[in-house]
């Protein structure tokens, strides 16, 4: 018999990790999804199931509190997923050990110190991408760089904005860069975004993808989506190896740089060389393949219940 999983979550998520977890959790598990606002003292009883997950969307609630709490007592083992480390961590932290789950389950690498705080078992566990979006759409090339994506101080190093003041270096070549601009937490400028299919398609189109960690470090889905892409190379800064852990590796599926002027000076050196160029390509679309899909890492998830 399948686990009997009841997945509670915020109805409507702005970023598509969270629904791609239910999709793929419902393909290794029996999963009922119930939405917040339809979560009622009758809910656990209704639908009897054999562990409760409480999704990314219950903890993205900015710097406050999150507020959901289970309205029957139950003995029903819980898991959290935690959402946004980097804004209000206490507050998500004291709200997830005032309902004593057995796990909570982070992105983040510092896992092992929330579970300090809080003496309650964490695990890390890493989001994909979804295959249907982010592939090799056609041969063609567009762009020899591509960036889309949020520029704010809070980042690593506040490195994507000293990127971005550098890029007339490279105005010879090909580029493609959308990004929503903060300073001082004020929007610069009215650029936009693009559509999930869009965006995969710029993947698509691009030889060199622009991705760094973000706030607190995290890791973020543009690592994943290059990968799958089978035809863009990843240009990152480098971190510990604790932030990446097995996830991207240096001249295997991946190029890292120091700091900007690194960055300029790579980016030139793998657009003339396109052979090294499309071997660290190969490599990360294989290595995807093995360990990076979402069926990995729900597996992976599971197997931690």
């Amino acid at each position: 018999m399948p686990l009997r999983i009841l997945y509670i979550d915020t109805c409507k998520n702005s970023c598509n990790y969270y629904n791609d977890i239910v999709k793929y959790l419902k393909k290794q598990s029996d999963l009922i999804f119930v939405s917040d606002n339809k979560y009622t003292n009758t809910t656990i009883m209704d639908t009897k199931p054999n562990i409760i997950i409480l999704g990314f969307g219950l903890t993205n609630c900015g710097s406050g509190k999150p507020t959901f709490k289970l309205k029957e007592k139950t003995k029903i083992p819980l898991y959290i997923i935690l959402n946004k480390e980097y804004t209000g961590l206490e507050n998500k932290l004291v709200w997830a050990k005032s309902l004593n789950p057995k796990k909570v389950f982070t992105v983040h690498h510092d896992y092992h110190e929330y579970q300090k705080k809080i003496n309650i078992p964490f695990v890390r566990i890493m989001w994909s991408t979804d295959q249907l979006f982010f592939k090799k759409y056609d041969e063609e090339y567009k762009n020899d760089l591509f960036f889309s994506g949020v520029i704010r101080e809070q980042q690593t190093d506040n490195m994507r904005y000293k990127i971005y003041n550098k890029l007339d270096e490279l105005k010879d070549y090909k580029l493609l860069v959308k990004a929503k601009i903060f300073i001082n937490s004020q929007k610069i400028g009215k650029t936009g975004l693009f559509s999930n299919k869009d965006y995969g398609k710029q993947i698509n189109h691009s030889k060199i993808i622009l991705t760094t960690t973000g706030p607190a470090d995290l890791v973020g889905t543009r690592y994943f989506e290059t990968m799958a892409s089978n035809k863009a190379m990843i240009l990152c800064n480098r971190m510990p190896k604790n932030v990446y852990d097995d996830i991207i590796i240096d001249k295997f599926n991946c190029v890292m740089f120091d700091d900007e002027n690194d960055f300029i000076e790579k980016f030139k050196y793998y657009i003339e060389h396109e052979d090294e160029r499309i071997k660290i390509v190969n490599t990360a679309y294989q290595y995807f393949l093995d360990k990076h899909t979402w069926d990995h890492k729900v597996k992976h998830l599971l197997e931690s219940l």
